[in-house]
This record gives structure tokens, sequence and C-alpha cells, in this order.
């Protein structure tokens, strides 16, 4: 492949071929090229994360050798034959908006966890309370009724008592659609009639029960866990993005460095 030298004068322009292999997206606008990184779903575990951002680092060096980038003249020439500084602007300008947003990223997730772990109390007890309100306590016991005039047949045949139970609530379902043979029945005063033991103070006691706080406490540990998963790939995600531009900038030689291997080779051959 034939390569042409760039006139170090004229500033080249970014040009990122090939963008979706490195989970990046680029957007180009008055001849100036802004990339910036895609969400990744995340893994299972943090060694695949690992290893995924890895690979993906590693191509980006494969491809950085071959790439190419193009000047205002049009023409393209190899990534690897672009003076340092300008590979290091190069290099500068891809990863600096993929890093910072990856920082703004870490720093949200950061205060996620800090916030519910802040708010664990107040997290609890509307679990707490949401346990009772659906109903969800083996204690409680209901009875379903299609109608008023079903609920008033049942009253008056006696059949609303239960045994060491009292009703404390008679809750609209928001009417219901029942089938008799082929034909379909709206009954909209449709309730749930809620019955809780006679010796309980109230439905909201339960929101104390062992069962309610066993309930909020998984509910918590859940949530909390997903953020402290989402925190920790985020920091891998930094973390490899932050090496492999380290190494890449690393790679470029200084001007010093050109110019000692320059008079060693002059030497050897004289």
């Amino acid at each position: 492949m034939t390569t042409l030298q760039i006139n170090p004068t004229v500033a080249p322009q970014q040009h990122v071929p090939d963008v979706q292999n490195y989970n990046v997206s680029a957007q180009t606008l008055n001849g100036a090229t802004k990339v910036t990184m895609n969400n990744h779903q995340l893994s299972d575990s943090d060694s695949e994360l690992a290893d995924r951002f890895e690979h993906e680092a590693n191509q980006l060096n494969s491809q950085l050798t071959n790439q190419a980038i193009v000047g205002e003249d049009e023409k393209k020439v190899l990534f690897e034959d672009l003076y340092p500084s300008q590979k290091r602007q190069y290099l500068e300008e891809y990863w600096t908006p993929i890093i910072t947003k990856l920082a703004k990223e870490h720093e949200l997730a950061c205060d996620s966890v800090a916030e519910l772990e802040d708010s664990e109390m107040v997290f609890k007890a509307k679990a707490q309370a949401r346990f009772v309100y659906d109903l969800k306590h083996p204690g409680i016991k209901l009875l379903h009724v299609s109608s008023d005039t079903h609920f008033n047949e049942m009253l008056k045949m006696g059949h609303l008592t239960i045994d060491g139970y009292k009703l404390v609530e008679r809750r609209s379902l928001g009417g219901q659609t029942l089938v008799f043979g082929d034909k379909a029945v709206t009954t909209p005063t449709s309730s749930t009639l809620i019955y809780i033991p006679v010796e309980a103070g109230s439905l909201l006691d339960y929101a104390q029960s062992p069962e309610a706080k066993e309930h909020s406490q998984a509910l918590y540990d859940a949530d909390l866990q997903r953020l402290i998963s989402k925190r920790k790939a985020i920091a891998v995600k930094l973390n490899n993005a932050k090496i492999s531009a380290r190494e890449q900038l690393a790679a470029i030689p200084t001007f010093e460095q050109i110019i000692s291997d320059t008079v060693k080779r002059s030497a050897k051959k004289q």
C-alpha cells in the first residue's frame, strides 16, 4: 500500500472509521469529529466486563496501526506516518470525550448508592406499607363479592362472618366483567372484603410484622446490590479506558527519542 506524507503545517481533520467495533459513535460537524461511547450491556460478572473491554482496547490498538487520517488535501495517510504531536492530538481527541463521559457516569452511580443508603429507613417504611396495602401478609383473609346485590345477599345470609376474624375494609375492584354462558356482564360494584384476626389492632399494624420487615429488607438489599453492581461495572469501563489511553500515548515516541534513535542508526552505519 502506498502512503502519503502529511504537510506538518496542515492540521489534519479527525476521522474515526469503523466506530461500531468499539462501542462508540462519531458525529462530524464543521470538519470536527466528536466521539462518544455508547452504554454497554452489563455482564454477569466483573471478570467478563474486564475481558470484554480489554478485547475492545486491543481491537483499537490494532486498528490504529492501519488507521487512515484525512487531511485538508483529502489524501489518506497511515496513523503510524503521522508526527508524534499529531498522534497525541488524535488520541487525546479520541479518548477525552469517552473518559469524561465515563467519569460522569461513575460519579452519578456513586451518588445513587449513597442516596439509597442514606434513605434506607424511608425505603423500608414505604416497602412495608406497600406490603400491607397489597395484602401479602398471610394473616389477612379475603372474600370477593361481585356486586352490591351480592354483598347484601351474603350479609343477610350471614356469609360475611369468618370465625376469629373481623371485617376491616371493603375495597373496590373498579368493576369486573363476568361471563355467564355466552354473555359478558359488567359488575361495576365488585369489591374485595378484607379480614384480619380479631386480636389485631388494624390492617396497618402488619406493616411492623416480621413478614413485612423481611420483605422490605429483601427489596432494599436487591436494589442496593443492583446499584453497587452498576457502579462497579462503570468503574471497570472507566479504568480500562484510562489504561488504554495511557498505553497508547506512552507508545508514541518523544521528539528526543526520535532524534536519539536516528543518531544511533546513523552511528551504526558509519
